[in-house]
């Protein structure tokens, strides 16, 4: 028989040492068990297509022993569901008949086989409102094996991320963002975990209120959902993404805090800043690399100096990464996510906003996002007056409020009827800024050339090639420049 479960409790998973494991169960943070508690062992066995269908579309399949025959679960991105059979093998036609049809359509007739298995010795606790697990074991897919020792959480939002912080403050743990099932996947030979970009924005009539939890937790999960790229995939992308997701952060903290001062928003913003600078120091040499590789190092291949210089260039973002690495691992990093996810979950900035102006909080998000559009749109024509006689560092300037109207436009676009109008706006305000960006690119190359060694002739001269080469390209592309601004400036906002 199958049966469907509501949307499981939130569920958070923490990297423990061992040290934390045979410490956490006599903590006094933890409720004393009424007896004596066993661990408990499980031996889940996942299946997949032998070019992991599922796995691709982010849906697991497994199988447990039961004492009347097997267990099958389906977890995917839209909810889980489970069903007990007899026999020892999956079978999709245990599942209600939706789900069934949800199966087939993924696999495409595909044949099953048994890819990795996960055996755990789970012991579980109790905090008030939130269980405890403490997990360890391992994955193994054929010959190759991967240790676990994580601690879960599981509980309602007001529960879990205040007992998450006491616990973290106590025992100081990362986050672990990685799934069991998505390193099982590619330990048995899946493909790696690919950069996530950011996700749609509002739609629908939401409130104030409902928009400060949605937009806020949109870029937390962006943030997060990078990090199994970032230490399984691809790197480089999800460190432009995570930084992508601060900036973000910081820029939709920075519109509800002219509304709803709260003190903690400030806090946040400044975290987010330093988180982003630390992923923009790895970002900037990856841009600066692939900038001499496609440019003076093709014209100039016969410069031995060129060599030398993107020698050097990668050593520095060896370091960029090692910070990069060093600053997810860091339990500061994993407690900012959880203050801010407390911070969503007791809706703090309702404190800030006073009586008489609660009624802002449950006014339509769209009369919001209309103001404030129009306020971005303002600002940055405004500081973009004589743009092609602006210094770099004043164009600079132009295109961190471009950004914040680029983010507002993507957040809160869909809340707007005119979707060929902001479609069309975003797209002449995203030309304007993909222009901006590239002659900032160059003026950062300049800045980043300035901390190479030189001492060396070859290097000398080839520093003071690349430079000269920024400085032309950086002239040359003021004819477009200037195209991109009229586009922009002679543009109406959607929200007018």
């Amino acid at each position: 028989m199958s049966d469907t479960t509501a949307a499981p409790a939130l569920t958070l998973r923490f990297l423990a040492s061992a040290e934390i494991m045979s410490a956490l169960p006599a903590s006094p943070l933890l409720d004393t068990p009424p007896a004596p508690v066993r661990a408990r062992r499980t031996v889940h066995n996942y299946y997949d297509t032998a070019d992991f269908t599922l796995a691709r579309h982010h849906v697991f399949l497994r199988l447990s022993k039961t004492r009347r025959g097997q267990r099958m679960e389906l977890r995917t991105p839209d909810g889980d569901t489970a069903a007990d059979i007899p026999g020892p093998h999956p079978d999709p036609a245990g599942f209600d008949p939706d789900w069934e049809a949800k199966l087939a359509e993924w696999l495409g007739g595909a044949a099953l086989h048994p890819v990795f298995t996960t055996i755990i010795r789970r012991l579980t606790r109790r905090a008030g409102e939130v269980e405890i697990g403490l997990e360890t074991g391992s994955i193994a897919a054929g010959e190759e094996t991967q240790p676990v020792r994580e601690i879960t959480l599981t509980g309602p939002a007001l529960a879990l991320f205040p007992f998450a912080l006491a616990l973290t403050r106590k025992f100081p743990m990362p986050l672990q963002a990685d799934s069991l099932a998505g390193r099982g996947a590619q330990l048995a030979g899946a493909p790696a975990p690919r950069q996530v970009k950011a996700g749609a924005g509002l739609s629908g009539t939401p409130s104030l209120d409902e928009a400060v939890v949605a937009l806020t937790q949109s870029c937390l999960s962006q943030f997060l959902a990078n990090w199994p790229a970032f230490y399984r995939g691809d790197e480089i992308g999800a460190v432009h993404q995570m930084r992508v997701a601060m900036r973000r952060l910081r820029s939709v903290l920075g519109l509800f805090n002219r509304a709803l001062p709260a003190p903690e928003i400030a806090a946040f913003r400044a975290e987010a800043k330093r988180i982003a600078n630390v992923m923009g120091e790895a970002r900037n040499w990856d841009v600066f690399i692939r900038l001499l590789q496609d440019g003076p190092a093709a014209a100039f291949a016969r410069e031995p100096g060129i060599a030398a210089i993107l020698g050097q260039c990668r050593q520095f973002r060896a370091a960029g990464y090692e910070a990069a690495h060093a600053l997810l691992a860091a339990p500061a990093t994993s407690r900012f996510v959880l203050t801010v996810e407390a911070f969503l979950a007791r809706h703090g900035w309702r404190n800030a906003v006073p009586a008489e102006a609660l009624e802002l909080l449950t006014a339509p998000a769209r009369d919001f996002a209309a103001a404030n559009l129009l306020r971005l749109h303002r600002k940055v024509r405004k500081r973009g007056r004589h743009l092609l006689h602006l210094s770099p560092e004043e164009r600079h300037l132009v295109r961190i409020e471009l950004k914040k109207l680029r983010y507002a436009t993507d957040l809160f676009g869909g809340l707007f009827d005119t979707k060929g109008k902001v479609k069309a706006y975003a797209e002449t305000a995203a030309e304007l800024q993909e222009e901006l960006g590239h002659l900032n690119d160059l003026a950062t190359a300049r800045d980043l050339l300035a901390r190479l060694d030189g001492s060396r002739p070859e290097t000398a001269r080839a520093i003071g090639i690349v430079l000269g080469w920024c400085t032309h390209a950086a002239l040359a592309d003021n004819a477009l420049l200037e195209k991109r601004w009229k586009a922009f400036t002679g543009s109406k906002p959607f929200a007018a």
